[in-house]
């Protein structure tokens, strides 16, 4: 997860990541990309918003995320509705 930065994810806005779970792959947007309040000094604080379509949903859980910006990553994914997902990233610097 060392590549999963906000700056490498910040890059990648706008683009397609692929999403591999144990029933298959999606492909979903990355929206947004914002740094939350947590972050600064201490910890290297982020959030990701996703999209998706209606038709593909994801439950909440961990999933395999893949993008030549970050590489291959195993993240916390919330759904906040049937097309919008969520990630939030703390890391201790």
């Amino acid at each position: 997860m060392e590549k999963f930065t906000f700056e490498n994810v910040e890059s990648a806005q706008g683009s397609v990541v692929k999403i591999v779970g144990q029933n298959g792959e999606v492909k979903l947007e990355i929206s947004s990309v914002k740094k939350s309040k947590l972050d600064g000094d201490e910890w290297n604080a982020f959030s990701v918003l996703l999209n998706g379509k209606a038709n593909e949903p994801l439950s909440q859980g961990t999933y395999k995320l893949e993008h030549e910006a970050f590489g291959e990553a195993e993240l916390f994914l919330s759904p906040n509705s049937e097309t919008e997902y969520e990630i939030h990233i703390a890391q201790k610097r």
